[in-house]
């Protein structure tokens, strides 16, 4: 069955996955940053000096400082499981976050987000940065892809934050693919294997109207519980997911089915 026919059943056969945002979702609009490409906790949210804006984003967002990423060995398949919301299953499409959601883009840089937010007001943008993959190559070229991340992060954070549209109904997630090894290997580089904590572990921040302020040290969530999550946002039940919509996540006025 191709990825066309799929969809076609599950979006018109069996119950509609789209439904009306609940009244007391304040979100239209959600940012969702894969901080890909491998980078870890360590540089981009534990170190203020290295990433100062994703940490003041954090500082007003909602932070799993566990999320669990049980796939580290292909960026294809931890994203694949990110947005699918289940283990990647090769020669099966299953719906994807932008499906489920149904007015969404994909883009490949943070630095456009913005202009395509602005032109298109898609219900949710998915950027995928894969800078952080020159750890394979050298420690310091992969600081060097941290900070500049970081900085066109904030400028994204700044943007939305002035709007006088979107500041009220926007929300921005940042997530990793996944992470990185603990520690350098003998030739100076930084590869994601099994086994490690800062590879399997990374920090997932949510910072938006509908969601809590606040750090969860204890709780391990999983990859496999974004797309759940967000579809949440906009009252749509991620159908195939094997992950949860998140504990603790939202604010008080949710009931969560």
């Amino acid at each position: 069955m191709n990825r066309r026919s799929f969809l076609n059943r599950v979006l018109f056969g069996g119950g509609a996955l789209y439904c009306t945002p609940p009244a007391f979702s304040r979100t239209k609009h959600v940012i969702l940053i894969i901080n890909g490409g491998g980078v870890r906790k360590r540089e981009y949210y534990e170190d203020t000096l290295l990433a100062p804006n994703v940490r003041r984003l954090a500082r007003e967002a909602y932070v799993f400082e566990n999320d669990h990423c049980e796939h580290v060995f292909s960026h294809a398949t931890a994203f694949a499981e990110l947005l699918q919301g289940r283990e990647f299953t090769r020669g099966i499409a299953y719906p994807t976050i932008l499906d489920y959601v149904g007015d969404g883009l994909q883009l490949d840089s943070i630095r456009n987000i913005p202009q395509v937010l602005e032109r298109y007001r898609p219900r949710i943008i998915v950027s995928r940065e894969v800078a952080h993959d020159v750890g394979h190559e050298s420690y310091e070229t992969y600081l060097r892809a941290v900070r500049a991340t970081d900085h066109t992060i904030g400028t994204v954070f700044d943007w939305v934050k002035a709007h006088p549209y979107f500041r009220h109904n926007t929300s921005i997630v940042v997530r990793p693919e996944f992470g990185r090894d603990d520690q350098l290997n003998e030739h100076g580089q930084l590869h994601h294997s099994y086994g490690f904590y800062y590879t399997h572990r990374v920090a997932t921040i949510f910072w938006g109207p509908d969601f809590n302020q606040g750090v969860d040290k204890k709780s391990v969530i999983s990859s496999l519980d974004m797309a759940p999550t967000l579809a949440r946002l906009f009252n749509v039940n991620a159908t195939y997911a094997q992950g949860r919509v998140v504990a603790g996540l939202f604010k008080d006025i949710w009931v969560l089915g």
